[in-house]
Order: structure tokens, then sequence, then C-alpha cells
């Protein structure tokens, strides 16, 4: 484990990306390879005032073995503790981290998808109660990375170790600045500038066209951007992900028509997926194509109402530092923050304004917000890609050319 890295990644996630406060309980959750960062972590967060930390593994080659040897109805099955514990961290203000890497993915067994797939959603529906505070912002939580030696191989060429990604993914982070805690705050002034210009321009309509796509989708009246820090329900402000250089919102998942390609592989339900086009017509996807992972693609749409609808539309310049490194992560956290993206499946409440007076899922779905146990980004920027925005007075302004921001 590098330490310098580790050290810095601890003093961010934990003092910007969830603003972590003295007496709060803390939940991490990371894979295998990762405790021992995770452990770090921890104990910085102890010495920050945490009164507890627990650290949450979660093994998905497990899973996959567990889905090989299992009937769809054992799969199925959800401790009772699981469910007690996410009401808990819910109850009790748990802040949330994950810590992401590929490491873990490089070599995993290959499961059995449909079974895999009644798995996640069991232990989703199970943790419902704590991703739905998360996901309003009604507590902080924080998503990072941390690099890892078979991950460094497979980006970097056989002869790169930990320490060569962890270069990399330091650069990323602003760690190579002279005071990188104050670069994100330097960093967030910025987004918050640009999200204040595409705000004053009271968007309904987004058109995007490229050589692949030709796709429109709305946004409700009370629709606004946010990027860089969000603000939790007590006010703190918190960074969601760490990178982040994404503007997004939450559009009406009523309002999507034509169609739209993939630029960059994304896992979907823990298989690779490439080339994807899909096609919609009044918010649902009624045709799908891929040059890889079409079926793992069909299992996903049909998980929930919300899977074939789109909860998040999100705007990334292509000139942004992670997509000039020319390198595909495979860590939907990095590869996301290099392209512009729409995400199947639930929204996100905090960019809808009076989202937060809805008393269910039935509320917001009529506010057009995606309500679905999923959420799942996919890459479709590219250096041919134009976006241009309808106002709601019926103007039309380009505000990407390129692939870049214009305004």
């Amino acid at each position: 484990m590098n330490s310098e890295y580790s050290k810095k990644l601890n003093e961010l996630v934990l003092t910007k990306g969830v603003c972590l406060k003295k007496g709060e309980k803390v939940c991490i959750n990371t894979s295998p390879s990762c405790y021992e960062w995770a452990k770090a972590m921890a104990k910085r967060a102890y010495e920050l005032g945490a009164s507890y930390v627990m650290i949450n593994i979660n093994d998905t080659d497990l899973d996959a073995f567990r889905s090989l040897v299992q009937s769809q109805e054992e799969v199925s099955f959800v401790p009772e503790f699981y469910k007690h514990c996410a009401e808990e961290r819910a109850r009790d203000g748990y802040v949330n981290i994950r810590l992401d890497s590929n490491e873990d993915r490089i070599g995993q067994t290959q499961g059995d998808s449909d079974k895999l797939t009644k798995l996640n959603m069991a232990f989703r529906k199970a943790g419902k109660v704590a991703s739905d505070k998360y996901m309003s912002n009604a507590l902080s939580w924080c998503v990072s990375c941390v690099p890892g030696p078979k991950w460094a191989k497979q980006l970097l060429g056989e002869d790169a170790t930990e320490d060569d990604l962890a270069k990399v993914l330091g650069k990323i982070l602003r760690f190579d600045t002279p005071n990188y805690l104050k670069a994100w705050d330097d960093f967030d002034t910025e987004a918050k500038n640009r999200r204040d210009k595409l705000n004053s321009m009271k968007i309904k309509t987004l058109h995007y066209q490229s050589s692949v796509t030709d796709f429109y989708i709305s946004l409700s009246p009370k629709a606004h951007f946010e990027g860089g820090s969000s603000v939790s329900k007590d006010n703190r402000r918190f960074f969601p992900n760490l990178p982040t250089e994404e503007l997004f919102t939450t559009p009406d998942m009523y309002s999507a028509n034509g169609y739209i390609k993939t630029t960059r592989p994304v896992n979907v339900l823990g298989s690779p997926t490439e080339g994807i086009t899909f096609t919609f017509k009044e918010g649902k996807v009624i045709d799908v194509k891929a040059d890889k992972g079409l079926d793992m693609i069909k299992k996903y749409l049909e998980i929930d109402e919300g899977a074939s609808r789109i909860g998040e539309v999100a705007l990334v310049d292509i000139k942004a530092p992670i997509s000039q490194t020319g390198l595909i992560f495979g860590s939907i956290l990095i590869d996301e923050n290099a392209s512009c993206h729409i995400a199947l499946g639930a929204g996100y409440p905090e960019t809808v304004t009076d989202s937060d007076k809805a008393k269910d899922d039935e509320e917001l779905n009529k506010m057009g917000i995606n309500t679905s146990l999923m959420h799942t980004d996919f890459m479709v920027g590219s250096p041919d890609l134009k976006i241009t925005a309808t106002t709601f007075d019926g103007q039309e302004v380009v505000i990407m050319e390129n692939g870049s921001f214009v305004i």
C-alpha cells in the first residue's frame, strides 16, 4: 500500500468527501483487496473523532461463485441483520464511503447472470432505506478510488506497479498540487460558476448530436444542474465523487426520444459491455443493440420500470484531466468523469426543487424523477458530440461543441 497516497486520500475523503464531524458513525464499503486501504481510513476517521467505523466488504467474486452453486431461490436470500443494519445506518446518520478499485474485478469468476441479477436486486431492496438517504443527500457520502497491482498491469502494462498507478490516480485527485485540499475548493468554485451559467439559461430540452447519436431529453422547470460539491440536509458541503468533473441533473424520466450510443466500455451487473445503442420513445428504451454484452443489457432493462428510463444526464468536457490521460480505467467512478454520460435508473432528487416534499416514490415519479433500484452510468461523450439546449422561452443555444463546453 502506497502510504503517501493513503494519507492524502484519507484527508481528502474524510474532510472534503463526507465532511466528517466529531461523534459521527462511518460505514466504509470496499472489496477484499482494498481492506488495508479501508482500515487505514478507518483509523484516521477515529483520529478525527468518529464514534464508530464499520468496514463492509463486498466480495463480488464470492457472489459469482454463489450464483453457480445455488438455486434461484437460494441466491435471493438476504439475512435479516443486513436489513436491520441498513435501517440503523439510515436512522443513526452514518456517513457512507465507498473505496472503488478494479483490482477484484480482474480475473473474477464468471457467475450465472440471471442469478446474479436476482442476488443484486435482493440486496438492493434490503438496503433501500439507507440508499435512499444517500441518493437524496439526506446524509453525506463519497465514492473514491485506490490502486492495486493487477489493475496497474492491466492499465499501464506488465511492468507497471501499484505505485505507478498511484501516481496516475494521484494526479487525477490533484495530489500533485502544493495544497491539494485547496485545489478541490478552487475546482468547486469553477464548477459552481459554470453550473450557474447553465441554470440561468432555464433549459427545457437537450439535443445530443454526433455521428452515432441523435437524442432529445427534457428537463422540468424545477430541474437544475449541480456539480462539484453537494449540500446535505444538515447544510454540510461534501463531495459525492472524488474525482469529479461532471455537471449533472435529473431529467424528466418520461421525455427521452431518439437514439444514443455509448463510447466507453462499462460493466453492467458485473459483465463488460461495449458499443451500446439505446433507442428511446417517450422516455423508455424500446430497442437496444450492442457490440458486446447485449444479453446482460437486456436483463438490466427488465429489472424494474425505472431501469429502462433515464435518471441522470451529466455534462463533462472532453478536455477534462481524466479524459486527457487517454486511458479507460474500467472504474465507472473514473470513466464517467472523462465523458458526458447518461444513467439508466434512479435520479437525484436534490436536482429538482421541491422534491423533498414528495411523500413516496409515486409522488417523485409524478415529478418525473426516476426511483429505480438501479443506477448505472453509460458514457456517451465523443470528439464530435454537439449538445444544443432549447430554453423555456424558445432560444436555441449550443452549450457543447466537439465534446467541449462553449459557454
